[in-house]
Order: C-alpha cells, then structure tokens, then sequence
C-alpha cells in the first residue's frame, strides 16, 4: 500500500484528482481525506481491491511511469513477476529482438554493478537489497519483453 500511496501523491493531480475518478467511476462519493486514509491504512481504512484497480488505471490513463509500481510491488511480495505484454509488430523482427535482448545485457550489467556494491563490505543491508530487486525486476520485464518480440519475429503468438 505504500507503493500505491506514492505513486498516487506523485501523478498530477493526487490524491483529490483521484478521488474524483473513483467518484465518477464507482458512483460512490469519496473525498480526498477519506482516500487518504484508506491509502495509508488509517485506523482500519483500507483501499478494496476495486478501488486499488481503478487507481491503476487512473494512473495509466494519465500515462505515468510509475503506474504499475503496486501491482510489481504486490505481485513480488509473493515471489511473483508480471510484465506488460506488449506485441511488437511483424515488421519489427528481428532488429526489435536483437535490441531488446541488449537490453537484457544492460539489466545484466545494472545488477551486477549494484551487487558489487553491495557485496563490497561483505554485508548487504536493506537498502542495498532493495536496489538489487529494483533492478532485477527491471531485468525480469526486459526478459519477458525479449521473449515476446522473439515469438512475434518467428510469427508465433505469446500466449
């Protein structure tokens, strides 16, 4: 949830904006204090799985980089990945998987770059985790976008 609460604060508009979409969209008022309790699980106040739906979307639709930060964020709670699928085109072929997988390379290298640090004084700490699964995550998508653009080069389908 706190994933979800920063990713709301930092899309324009906040917390109000978003109030207001799941006003319109649910037909059910909500303010943006009440939302904000809800986000930061205040005294019980928790977002419904609904809720927590249509804020991704909001966000989506507002086309923000962040917006699916909660779902990566409580899909790897339980040791999960997900990545968007997203179809390259037939034209794309094989320059698309060739660029694509040198961006698994780059997310190869970003992750051990960052386990190096971390390993330097022979102890990881938190915040050293957190920068490892932050760019192994990163990598995770990369992979899965290659996979796809290499099915759609050799005109197979990804599901």
């Amino acid at each position: 949830m706190d994933v979800l609460y920063t990713s709301v604060i930092k899309t324009p508009g906040k917390v109000e904006d978003a109030a207001r979409f799941l006003t319109e969209r649910r037909g059910i008022k909500i303010g943006g204090e009440s939302l904000r309790l809800k986000l930061r699980e205040v005294e019980g106040a928790r977002v419904s799985a609904e809720m927590f739906e249509l804020l991704i979307e909001w966000m989506l639709e507002k086309n923000q980089p962040h917006a699916l930060d909660a779902v990566h964020a409580f899909n790897a709670r339980f040791g999960l990945v997900a990545s968007p699928v997203q179809h390259p085109t037939a034209r794309d072929g094989v320059n698309a998987l060739v660029a694509s997988a040198l961006g698994v390379s780059d997310k190869t290298g970003q992750l051990a770059q960052e386990v190096w640090k971390a390993a330097e004084d022979g102890k990881i700490e938190p915040h050293e985790a957190d920068a490892i699964e932050l760019v192994g995550r990163e990598g995770q998508r990369q992979i899965e976008k290659t996979i796809i653009t290499a099915r759609s080069a050799a005109g197979l389908s990804s599901e």
